[in-house]
């Protein structure tokens, strides 16, 4: 072949591929990515997928179960350093409280009530760690009165009437006196010495007592007090306070003769 024929045929060819090669899209400004900013020597790379932003608040810890509704039955509880514990029992899920020392009984039900939930509390007087409890500010037994002054523990409760005599202190009346007098001494000062014979104590704000002198018949023979004294069963007292009649505070709370806000002095 000779050398024309043999460069006649290369051109042919160039120009078909060229012809029948598919055209070229446009050509596309490339992205440029921004490069890595590496961290200081030292410093450990920034997590990816943080659940928080740096300087964010931490998520905050869940609620125990019946957070908006706190009751159930007690299941579990104890006093310890003025508070009361106790494990309630809604019946599908369980959450331990504490409030003023309150005398519970395990089955006692209690109502609806709210507090501020704590995490990870140490009692020291218990040496135990509560992962969860809220504190709250009482116990409020279900579908009942609050607890009267008359009821009281066994400890507290009189049996009986005193045998003995005591006698009046100077410038005051016997008990039995008091009930005899009841109309022309209300709203008066009274002074009485007797024996405690019952206390309860933080009701309504006040120490509750009961005082017997040996004087008086069934139903005038025991005077009810009220008082900010501390005073321990079986002492005897000398109590001044004023003569108050039926007095009703509501709830169960009804006295026909009561001496009330007293100062109490040893006899």
């Amino acid at each position: 072949m000779s050398s024309t024929l043999r460069a006649t045929l290369c051109l042919i060819l160039l120009s078909s591929c060229t012809r029948d090669a598919p055209r070229s899209a446009p050509s596309e400004s490339p992205v440029t990515q921004a490069p890595t900013a590496m961290p200081p020597p030292g410093v450990a790379p920034p997590q990816m997928g943080a659940a928080t932003a740096p300087g964010a608040d931490p998520a905050p810890v869940a609620p125990a179960a019946n957070a908006a509704r706190l009751e159930g039955t007690v299941v579990e509880t104890m006093d310890a350093g003025g508070y009361t514990y106790a494990k309630l029992d809604s019946g599908t899920t369980s959450v331990w409280v504490a409030g003023p020392e309150t005398k519970l009984a395990v089955g006692a039900k209690i109502g609806t009530t709210s507090g501020t939930l704590m995490t990870g509390f140490h009692s020291s007087t218990l040496s135990r760690t509560f992962d969860e409890i809220y504190f709250i500010t009482d116990f409020p037994i279900a579908g009942a009165a609050p607890a009267n002054p008359h009821s009281g523990s066994a400890a507290t409760k009189p049996t009986a009437a005193i045998a003995e005599k005591i006698e009046p202190a100077a410038g005051g009346q016997t008990i039995a006196q008091v009930f005899a007098n009841v109309s022309s001494l209300a709203g008066k000062p009274v002074v009485v010495r007797g024996k405690v014979v019952k206390v309860n104590n933080q009701i309504l704000d006040h120490n509750w007592l009961h005082i017997q002198d040996g004087t008086g018949a069934a139903g005038t023979n025991d005077l009810t007090v009220t008082t900010a004294a501390t005073v321990s069963l079986g002492d005897v007292v000398v109590v001044r306070g004023t003569l108050a009649t039926n007095k009703d505070f509501g709830a169960g709370y009804k006295y026909a003769v009561l001496v009330e806000d007293a100062a109490i002095s040893a006899k």
